[in-house]
């Protein structure tokens, strides 16, 4: 991108979180985290390419405790960490709104599941989760056209 592109994109982040924010539970996730990281790193991030070993498909009301514990303990190692979120959803236009100009979240470890909890808010359709080493991934996404089944893929450096 040129410099005035890189710009512009950088304005449409700025506005998009500062629309995120108008959400209480997005606001809460948002002030929580230790930093934002914006474009173009945090593209680079969510798009690098992982191994994946394990997929799961389920029905939304389906995520339950156990499925989360499962994420945490995929983390557990590095319990204190630090790890990246990656969020796409959550307003009521973000379908419309380019998967780049959202940005890559830093946060504790012990508040991954705070951020879990955006599965089951409105206008839900991804949540990644990378390790502080940015080299073990969980990917949970809604299916393509359907919106009570989830891709849950777990996935490491490839």
């Amino acid at each position: 991108m040129t410099t005035l592109e890189d710009k512009i994109f950088t304005l449409k982040q700025n506005n998009l979180i500062k629309k995120m924010k108008e959400f209480h539970f997005l606001n809460n996730l948002i002030s929580d985290s230790e930093k934002i990281i914006p474009y173009p790193l945090s593209y680079e991030i969510i798009n690098r390419t992982f191994t994946s070993y394990r997929n799961i498909e389920l029905l939304k009301e389906n995520f339950s405790l156990s499925i989360k514990n499962e994420i945490l303990n995929f983390f557990t190692p590095e319990e204190n960490d630090i790890a990246y979120v990656y969020f796409y959803g959550g307003i009521n236009d973000s379908a419309e709104i380019p998967i780049e100009v959202f940005p890559l979240f830093i946060i504790k470890i012990k508040n991954i599941s705070n951020w879990l909890e955006l599965i089951n808010k409105p206008n839900f359709y991804c949540l990644k989760l990378f390790s502080n080493k940015i080299d073990k991934v969980i990917d949970i996404s809604l299916l393509d056209n359907e919106e009570d089944v989830l891709s849950i893929s777990i996935g490491v450096n490839a």
